[in-house]
């Protein structure tokens, strides 16, 4: 029954152009629309997309999916920035077990072969002073390092990347290029060299790759604003996004409920995880910059509770309170924000799922770096966040969940 839920919600949805607005969230949103009338005046100028899905659980704790939505449109184009990061750490985690005596422990050089792609050979940041996949991870979630993702993203390969996404379920996901690098599309096709070592033994090699998927458009709207920056000069045309990576946020989601709950997936779609890799991945999705030993993130005013956790806690510098844990992957970038969450409330027995993305640029420049995140966007992600939270304290639910399995992971 709950498999049959989620597949028939992914297909319905993707086939069609808007999805019914769900009463349930709309009366969620009335308690906050005079915080925000601009946004819900003009929701299409804002491209605000909502989806929040509710938590039950039968005697046997096993987990009942109800998913409510608002301006749901999966193929309007919207930039997912850091939230592709997710998929690509999982993805990594799972590539892992298919290759023999290496873990995400293992240490690792990257080889400099491919020109414009630079090797690493050391990691002062780590415990070892070594790279790793599990370092990498770590780096990815705390802080959305983008630098660690481009590295996973190396590591996986664009082709393995995508036709693993593809095999899953997620056929309208494009993960084209590395992040916060000026790189050519020759360039992101390929990937360096990586060696796996044990006590200065090579254990494992993986040659260079070159991606020769070809990654056609699939989303509508995809030329954004009024002009853009290049270069310095301005381009009196919309900034095109048709060669940038896309995730909707409704695979977002499903990839999110798939990783925290993976008995919901069907059969053939389960990802190839151990009950030790989910407790690791949840360990580093929850994991708060002070929390973070290495790296050690001593600058609390920059790197607050609340830096990569929108919903709830975006708009201030306060510390999350312990019972409160937040499982998930945000991104911002040309104007857009976006959170993919589920949120965990331990001692009130709580438990969403909520993913959103606002777009913000009054001026419609993009590539100015003038975006109003910290005035609109990121205020509106964590009033959203908590007009939820409030809502799921009232809700009454026939079996509490047992939420002992996602507690405190490791450091």
């Amino acid at each position: 029954m709950l498999n049959r839920l989620i597949v028939f919600f992914i297909t319905v949805s993707a086939a069609t152009a808007q999805i019914t607005d769900s009463p349930l969230i709309s009366e969620i949103l009335k308690n906050f629309k005079p915080e925000f009338p601009n946004i819900f005046s003009a929701p299409d100028q804002y491209k605000l997309q909502i989806i929040y899905t509710q938590v039950n659980r039968d005697r046997n704790n096993v987990p009942e999916l109800e998913t409510h939505t608002y301006r749901l449109k999966p193929r309007e184009y919207f930039y997912p920035a850091s939230t592709i990061k997710f998929p690509i750490a999982v993805l990594a985690m799972e590539k892992l077990n298919s290759i023999e005596n290496v873990d995400q422990y293992t240490s690792l050089n990257i080889l400099t072969e491919i020109p414009g792609l630079e090797g690493v050979l050391e990691d002062k940041t780590s415990r070892t002073g070594l790279p790793s996949i599990a370092h990498y991870i770590h780096k990815l979630f705390v802080v959305s390092d983008n630098d660690a993702s481009n590295r996973l993203y190396e590591f996986l390969g664009r082709d393995y990347l995508h036709q693993r996404l593809w095999d899953l379920g997620y056929t309208e996901t494009r993960i084209r290029h590395r992040l916060d690098i000026a790189l050519s599309k020759k360039q992101n096709r390929y990937t360096s060299p990586f060696r796996f070592f044990h006590d200065g033994s090579i254990i494992y090699e993986q040659p260079s790759q070159k991606a020769k998927i070809d990654l056609d458009v699939n989303y509508n709207d995809y030329l954004i604003g009024k002009a853009h920056m290049k270069n310095g000069n301005r381009i009196e045309q919309p900034f095109d996004f048709s060669k940038k990576n896309f995730m909707s946020l409704m695979e977002q989601q499903y990839f999110l409920i798939q990783v925290m709950f993976p008995e919901t997936a069907p059969e053939d779609k389960q990802l190839n995880l151990t009950e030790d890799d989910y407790k690791f991945l949840y360990g580093k999705m929850s994991l708060l910059p002070r929390e973070s030993k290495y790296p050690l993130y001593e600058d609390n005013d920059h790197y607050y509770d609340g830096y990569c956790k929108f919903f709830m806690f975006g708009d201030t510098k306060e510390r999350i309170p312990d019972h409160i844990r937040i499982y998930n992957k945000v991104g911002l970038a040309h104007g857009f924000l976006v959170d993919n969450a589920y949120v965990v409330d331990v001692k009130n027995k709580v438990e969403f799922f909520l993913s959103a993305v606002l777009y913000v640029n009054q001026n419609e420049i993009l590539n100015d770096n003038t975006y109003e995140y910290n005035e609109i966007s990121i205020p509106f992600l964590a009033a959203l966040g908590n007009a939820v939270y409030r809502f799921e304290l009232k809700r009454v639910k026939d079996v509490l969940p047992d939420l002992t399995r996602f507690e405190i992971g490791n450091k």
